[in-house]
C-alpha cells in the first residue's frame, strides 16, 4: 500500500512538471512583435475581443466540469464492502437544464461572432488605400493601386515591404503566383489565405505608428521560414513623403523619412 502511494505521488509530480512546461511555453512579453494580445489596429482589436468573449466562458465551463467530475469521482467512489448502489433512471429537470444552458451560451457567442464576420469581411471602402499583395516563393510584392501612386505609364508603385498611413483603412487584394500562402500581420489583422488564380480581399488599419512584422502563415516550401515582410505605419504626411523618397532612392537602405 505504501509503495502505491509513493508511485501515485511521483506520478502527480511528473504530471505537474509536464503541465508547468506546457503552460509556461506560451508565456512571453505582451510587447512582442507578433503578439496578438497587443493589437495595433481596429480589426485586430475586434478579433481579440471576440476571442476573449469565447475564451472566458470556455474556461468557466472547463473548470466547472473538472471540479464536478473530480468531486463525483472522489466522493462517490466505490469502497470495499459497498453493495450495488440505488439505480437512478434520470432527472428531467437536470436534463432540460443542461440542454438549454449550452444552447443559450452558444447563441450568446454566435451573435457577436456572425456580426464580426460580416463586418470584417468584404472589400474596403472607396477612401481606403488599395494595395495588391502578390505572394511568390518566398517573397512578397506590394503594388499601390490608387491612381495617384502610378507612374507616367500607369504602372502601380511597387515596394518589397508594406507602407500604410495610420488611421486610414487599407484594402488589400491577395494573389499568389505559385502555391498557397497565407498573409498575416498579427498586430493588425488575422490570417487570410493567398490562393493561385484567385484574388482574396482583406481590410485592416493601424491605429498607431510603428513597424509591424508580417509573414506567410501557410507552409509553402523550403523557404517558408524566411517569407517575412515589414508593415510600416506612418502619419499621413510622412507616408506620402516616404513613398516619394522610395521612388527616388529605393528601399535599401530605407530612407530616413520612412522611419516612424
Amino acid at each position: 500500500m505504501k509503495l502505491g502511494r509513493v508511485s501515485a505521488a511521483k506520478l502527480a509530480t511528473m504530471a505537474l512538471m509536464v503541465a508547468t512546461v506546457v503552460v509556461t511555453a506560451g508565456c512571453g512579453s505582451l510587447g512582442g512583435d507578433q503578439n496578438t494580445f497587443n493589437p495595433a489596429g481596429d480589426v485586430a482589436q475586434r478579433q481579440l475581443d471576440l476571442f476573449i468573449l469565447v475564451l472566458i466562458p470556455a474556461i468557466i465551463v472547463l473548470i466547472g466540469v473538472a471540479v464536478a467530475m473530480t468531486y463525483i469521482l472522489v466522493r462517490f467512489r466505490r469502497r470495499e464492502g459497498d453493495g450495488i448502489p440505488k439505480q437512478v433512471e434520470g432527472n428531467n429537470t437536470l436534463e432540460i437544464a443542461w440542454t438549454i444552458a449550452p444552447a443559450v451560451l452558444l447563441l450568446a457567442i454566435a451573435v457577436p461572432t456572425v456580426d464580426a464576420v460580416i463586418d470584417l469581411g468584404g472589400e474596403a471602402g472607396p477612401d481606403a488605400l488599395h494595395v495588391r499583395v502578390v505572394a511568390q516563393q518566398w517573397n512578397w510584392r506590394f503594388d499601390y493601386l490608387d491612381p495617384e501612386y502610378a507612374d507616367e505609364d500607369g504602372r502601380p508603385f511597387r515596394t518589397i515591404d508594406l507602407y500604410i498611413p495610420v488611421d486610414r483603412e487599407v484594402g488589400v487584394e491577395l494573389e499568389a503566383l505559385d502555391v498557397i500562402h497565407s498573409f498575416w500581420i498579427p498586430k493588425l489583422a488575422g490570417k487570410q489565405d493567398v490562393m493561385p488564380g484567385r484574388s482574396n480581399p482583406l481590410k485592416f488599419n493601424a491605429t498607431e505608428t510603428g513597424v509591424f512584422d508580417g509573414q506567410c502563415a501557410e507552409f509553402c516550401g523550403i523557404g517558408h521560414a524566411i517569407m517575412k515582410f515589414k508593415t510600416t505605419a506612418l502619419e499621413p504626411a510622412q507616408f506620402e513623403a516616404c513613398l516619394e523618397a522610395i521612388a527616388e532612392e529605393g528601399e535599401d537602405p530605407l530612407p530616413a523619412v520612412c522611419v516612424p
